[in-house]
C-alpha cells in the first residue's frame, strides 16, 4: 500500500458459477473438491477509499457473503467500512444475485445505491423482491448514462462504458476507474472485441486498452473447444487466444477474469497458463489488492 489511499480488490475471478462448479468433476473443479486448488468466486470488485473507509462494489455476486470476510479481511477485524453503493455491469446471475444479502432478512441496509443502466434499474422497478426493497427503503436507484464520470470521493471517479453482450435483461456496461494514479478499466463480460462496438464517443477496444494503465478483461474461455456438450455460439465470449491476438504488445497491461470452471489457466502448471506467462499477460488473483 502507498501513499494514494485509493486501491482495489478483486474479490473474485470466475465465471458467474464459481470454481468448483455446482454438480461438476471436471479437472479444475475436481481439483478444487481435492483440494489441490482453492475455491474461487464470481467475479466482482471491491472500490477502496482507506482515507474514509468507504467501499464501493462493481457487481454483487452469489458469492457475496464469502466476498464480505474477504473486505472484513483486508481491512481488519477492529476497523469498520461501509459499502456506499454497488455498480452493476448487467443482469446475468453472477453479477447481481448477492443483492439479496442487503434486504430486511440480513443486513436491512439504509438507501444503499445501486448503480445501473435505465434497463438495470427498470428490471428493479418492476420485479419483485427488489420492488420491495426499493419501497422500504434498503436501494436507492441511481440510473446511470454512460460515458457521465461519477466523483465517488476527493480522487476517485467511476464511469460506464456499453459494450456488447448478450441482452436477455438488460444491457451491459464495463467501467473506468479513476484514482489519484492510475486509470482501470474493468470489463467482465463481453461478447466480441470485434461486433458491437458502436459507441458515440467512438472508442473501440484498442483504444481502451492503449489509453489506461491496466485493463480487467473477460478470459471466459482459453479457446473454443472447452464445452464439448455446449454450443458455445450461445454464451460468446471472445477466448484468451483471440485476446491474446488482439492485444499484440499491450499484454502486460492486461489481467485476465471471469474465468469458467473449464478454463486450464487456473492450472498453474499448464501449458496455456505458460503461454500467457511468455507474453507478459496477467492472470487475475482473488483477494490481490491493486493501488489506483
Amino acid at each position: 500500500m502507498g501513499t494514494n489511499n485509493v486501491e482495489i480488490l478483486l474479490l473474485g475471478v470466475a465465471q458467474d458459477g464459481g470454481m468448483a462448479q455446482i454438480r461438476c468433476q471436471c479437472k479444475n473443479c475436481s481439483a478444487v473438491h481435492n483440494g489441490r486448488l482453492s475455491q474461487q468466486y464470481a467475479v466482482s470488485l471491491a472500490i477502496i477509499d482507506r482515507t474514509t473507509n468507504q467501499v464501493w462494489l462493481i457487481d454483487c455476486s452469489p458469492d457475496f457473503r464469502a466476498q464480505y470476510d474477504l473486505l472484513q479481511n483486508h481491512f481488519g477485524f477492529n476497523n469498520t467500512f461501509k459499502i456506499e453503493g454497488i455498480f452493476l455491469t448487467h443482469l446475468h446471475m453472477g453479477h447481481y444475485v448477492g443483492l439479496y444479502q442487503f434486504g430486511r432478512e440480513t443486513l436491512d441496509a439504509k438507501g444503499l445505491k445501486i448503480y445501473g443502466t435505465e434497463s438495470v434499474c427498470q428490471f428493479f422497478r418492476n420485479n419483485q423482491p427488489w420492488s420491495t426493497y426499493i419501497e422500504i427503503g434498503n436501494f436507492q436507484l441511481n440510473p446511470i448514462l454512460p460515458q457521465d464520470e461519477i466523483q465517488l470521493s476527493a480522487n476517485l471517479f467511476i464511469k460506464s462504458q456499453i459494450v456488447p453482450h448478450r441482452a436477455e435483461f438488460s444491457n451491459t456496461v464495463a467501467y473506468f476507474i479513476r484514482g489519484p494514479s492510475r486509470h482501470i478499466f474493468y470489463c467482465p463480460d463481453v461478447d466480441s472485441w470485434e461486433r458491437g462496438w458502436s459507441n458515440d464517443n467512438g472508442l473501440l477496444p484498442i483504444d481502451i486498452v492503449q489509453n489506461v494503465d491496466q485493463a480487467f478483461l473477460d478470459a471466459t474461455f482459453f479457446s473454443a473447444d472447452e464445452l464439448p456438450n455446449r454450443n458455445i455460439d450461445e454464451i460468446p465470449h471472445p477466448t484468451v487466444l483471440q485476446t491474446l491476438e488482439k492485444f499484440k504488445g499491450l499484454e502486460h497491461k492486461i489481467t485476465l477474469i471471469h474465468l469458467n470452471h473449464s478454463n486450464p489457466l487456473y492450472d498453474k502448471q499448464s501449458k496455456q497458463r505458460e503461454q500467457c506467462n511468455q507474453v507478459g499477460i496477467n492472470i487475475g488473483i482473488q483477494g490481490r489488492v491493486y493501488e489506483i
